[in-house]
């Protein structure tokens, strides 16, 4: 992707807006209902953007910085009666289109040239107030009632019990590749008769047995007579007895002590973790049905590299976006929630994301160089105003480069270096 290519300027933005036709989708969804005197959606969604950068969610701030954008004044009144189930309707659309933009350019074509459809799934979630459990529901605690919002890449319940979920979506030679928490095998199964296929990684302490006899399969035994990576056809489970393909790719040392040293600080302490464990740590494990004919281990890894842009996604959409409900509680409603959590995603992936992927591909040969998603995040945020008007995309990628690297860590990896390895 050029620099050229990336949304970032007014005009760019406004280009993406209007080759979706994003106009025509407000009207037919009911987003904007006859011409608007004043402002469209489009200039409630950017100027909401702004909002980022202040903090503060009122109307009246709102309706501010749309009446700077179009240079006329706008009531948080008329502001109110705007934000309505339809423009979220509007939202959903636009981050569906988007989302196919970024990553049919993101996708390696000859990874997945053997299947129809490809699913990359995934989620994260973040805490919102109680006062919200009705329509964003979370754990119960001693507290009561909790409201969590949880966002999928692909479509209150944790990871594993919205693993069917995906069933009734694949078709025969469709490919899923999940996040380590949708890892049920029973699913797997399902998977595999559907005629589809899947990729996941291995969790740990599953049962793991030999095709033929069944016999157990001490995976540290045989981690210690094939160091580098091994490559079998197992079953997968006391009762379920999955057959599958196992691969295991030893990392590079620092990597594993990476691993090894996150963990220990961040286990909980009721846990005394093995040595067994910590060898595992040494390595990447995949379980796949796609036969040997088709991929390669090294065609393996690639592909799963592939969940890579919506980690990231969503690493930067939370940690760096104030993906905090900042509205306060009693003006607060299902969707005023809505709208900031599908406007700052929207913003995240035709803003954010095409800088970060342009900025690390011009860097990748460059010896530790590498853009920090979090302070490119924090950035854009801070200077949204300024970027939402600008008319050159230059500006922006050479400040990126400049500003939002990483520091220089000689003896451990930074989190992009190993959500590449």
């Amino acid at each position: 992707m050029q620099a050229n290519h990336i949304y970032n300027s007014r005009s760019k933005i406004n280009t993406f807006f209007s080759s979706y036709k994003a106009k025509s989708i407000a009207k037919k969804v009911g987003a904007t209902q006859r011409k608007p005197r004043k402002f469209t959606s489009i200039d409630i969604i950017l100027s909401f953007w702004k909002l980022q950068s202040i903090g503060e969610f009122s109307y009246d701030k709102w309706a501010e910085q749309i009446g700077i954008l179009i240079k006329k004044n706008v009531s948080g009144q008329a502001l109110w009666k705007r934000i309505r189930p339809e423009i979220i309707e509007l939202l959903i659309l636009l981050i569906d289109k988007s989302f196919n933009q970024k990553l049919s350019n993101f996708i390696d074509n000859k990874t997945f040239k053997d299947f129809n459809n490809v699913f990359i799934q995934d989620a994260t979630h973040f805490s919102l107030p109680r006062l919200m459990s009705k329509y964003f529901p979370g754990s119960y605690s001693r507290y009561g009632n909790s409201s969590t919002a949880k966002v999928q890449a692909t479509f209150r319940d944790n990871d594993q019990k919205e693993s069917p979920n995906i069933l009734e979506k694949l078709k025969k030679k469709d490919l899923i590749i999940r996040d380590l928490g949708y890892f049920v095998l029973t699913v797997f199964s399902q998977i595999d008769k559907k005629g589809a296929f899947y990729l996941s990684r291995l969790k740990y302490g599953i049962a793991i047995y030999s095709l033929e006899k069944e016999e157990r399969i001490n995976l540290c035994k045989l981690l210690a007579k094939n160091k580098a990576s091994i490559d079998l056809k197992v079953k997968l489970g006391k009762k379920e007895k999955l057959k599958c393909r196992l691969v295991a790719i030893r990392v590079p040392e620092k990597v594993a002590n990476e691993r090894k040293r996150k963990e220990k600080l961040n286990r909980n302490k009721s846990i005394n973790h093995s040595k067994k464990y910590y060898k595992m740590l040494e390595y990447t494990f995949f379980i796949t049905n796609v036969p040997d004919d088709v991929w390669t281990a090294r065609d393996i890894i690639d592909a799963y590299k592939s969940r890579w842009y919506i980690e990231t996604l969503f690493k930067g959409w939370k940690s760096s976006l104030k993906m905090r409900n900042n509205i306060p509680q009693r003006y607060i409603t299902k969707t005023r929630v809505e709208f900031f959590i599908y406007a700052t995603l929207l913003m995240t992936n035709i803003l954010i994301m095409p800088v970060f992927i342009t900025a690390v591909n011009q860097m990748k040969n460059l010896i530790r160089k590498n853009i920090s998603i979090i302070k490119l995040c924090s950035y854009i945020s801070n200077n949204i105003a300024t970027i939402i008007q600008d008319n050159s995309t230059r500006p922006l990628l050479d400040r990126a480069k400049y500003f939002c690297l990483y520091e220089s860590r000689l003896k451990r990896k930074n989190s992009l270096e190993l959500m590449q390895t």
